[in-house]
């Protein structure tokens, strides 16, 4: 499935679908009414007469009026976890390493030599840029961004910009839920994440991420309101490969992706 963001209805949803005549005109409300764990795939294989611009739409409009919100989408049955150790619920509650002196200085010397632009979305330019295209781990020319985010609003906005740059989308927010797509084959090819996460401290996942057989070497790109000067380093010295501040255009976001992939 192309889109892995899936949508459920909100108390405010659910309460709109019971109330006759509601306050949604009967295209909404047939349209919320077939939502329920749903990825837009699956709502447009329910609503093939509906163009997928409109689709898009409709479900923009339920979602900022606070009708539905977004969930992990649903599956047949829960993925076994990988083998030999891989499991990145071994690896969540380890103790992090601590990055080294040289680390630190390596990253302060990176941020000294670049100059934030607002203009272009950055705070510090994408680090890792791939010299040449690196593979996707499911092989063909698909390849998978995980976000973790907390933000659904961001979220929306970021799965709807990779989905139309033909990017794969996962996403999570909660431990459990990292887990799980953590431990997801083929594992995703980029990482996009906040470093203010509910009940995971982001600089440790991070940390724990590259300290991980599969995830060590994929790409790690923070977005994140956090910009303080101590945060980059700490970010960048933990093993980011980019960091952005919010808000910034998704456009943006998905170029520098394209970048650390080498497309």
């Amino acid at each position: 499935m192309a889109n892995e963001i899936a949508y459920a209805k909100t108390a405010t949803g659910k309460a709109e679908i019971a109330a006759k005549p509601g306050k949604l005109p009967p295209g909404l409300k047939t349209l919320l009414g077939l939502i329920e764990n749903s990825t837009v795939a699956q709502l447009q294989g329910k609503l093939p007469q509906v163009e997928p611009d409109k689709l898009n739409a409709a479900l923009d409009r339920l979602f900022i009026d606070g009708y539905i919100e977004i969930v992990p989408a649903a599956t047949a049955a829960a993925p076994a976890a990988p083998a030999g150790g891989l499991d990145f619920a071994n690896f969540i509650n380890r103790p992090v390493k601590e990055p080294t002196i040289q680390q630190i200085q390596q990253a302060e010397a990176t941020l000294s030599g670049i100059r934030p632009s607002k203009k272009a979305g950055y705070y510090v330019h994408i680090i890792n840029r791939a010299d040449k295209r690196i593979a996707p781990h499911g092989g063909g020319d698909k390849y998978t961004v995980l976000i973790i985010d907390a933000d659904q609003s961001n979220v929306l906005v970021v799965a709807r910009a990779l989905m139309l740059a033909k990017f794969e989308t996962r996403a999570a927010a909660r431990q459990d839920e990292i887990i799980e797509q953590l431990n997801k084959q083929p594992a995703a090819d980029v990482i996009a994440m906040d470093m203010v996460l509910p009940d995971v401290i982001g600089l440790e996942l991070l940390g724990r991420l590259r300290e991980h057989p599969i995830y060590k070497s994929v790409p790690v790109i923070v977005m994140t309101a956090k910009v303080e000067h101590d945060d980059v380093v700490a970010a960048l010295a933990y093993g980011a490969s980019g960091f952005m501040t919010k808000p910034f255009k998704p456009e943006t976001l998905v170029d520098s992706i394209s970048a650390t992939l080498g497309l």
